[in-house]
């Protein structure tokens, strides 16, 4: 099982933007969502999932929710450890933008298992209707693998 996600800001100005209400509240779904995964709990990662997710995946491809769902339950997604660093922070109505830098390790059947993984990602969290904090739009592109 993967170490729960080690969570960074890049700067005080971020830390500031991660303080108010609903970016803390988008980024505790997200560490919930990061949480599944170390757990590789796919019940707790789709329920954290919107149902319009799409996602512009580190295989360049765009993916739509079913199809992230199923990578995930192949185990295509499991990392011995995270380390995030959060470079901006925005709340735009009812949505959260989260951008910055990941450092994974994959591991069994993930691609690039074994080795260091870079990557820029922008997450959107959208609240939804029953006041639960979705991810509705994931980029994720690998710049640096080791």
């Amino acid at each position: 099982m993967a170490a729960r996600a080690v969570t960074r800001f890049a700067s005080d100005e971020v830390l500031v933007q991660a303080q108010k209400p609903a970016i803390a509240a988008a980024l505790e779904a997200r560490a919930s969502l990061d949480a599944a995964f170390a757990a590789q709990d796919a019940d707790a990662t789709d329920a954290l999932f919107a149902n319009d997710l799409v996602v512009n995946a580190p295989s360049n491809h765009v993916l739509r929710r079913e199809a992230v769902l199923a990578l995930f339950r192949a185990g295509r997604m499991d990392y011995e450890s995270v380390v995030e660093t959060f470079e901006a922070l925005e709340h735009r109505g009812d949505q959260v933008v989260m951008m910055g830098e990941e450092i994974i390790k994959p591991q069994h059947a993930a691609p690039n298992a074994g080795r260091t993984v870079r990557r820029r990602f922008t997450d959107v969290w959208r609240k939804d209707q029953d006041g639960q904090w979705r991810l509705t739009i994931r980029q994720a592109t690998i710049f640096a693998v080791d």
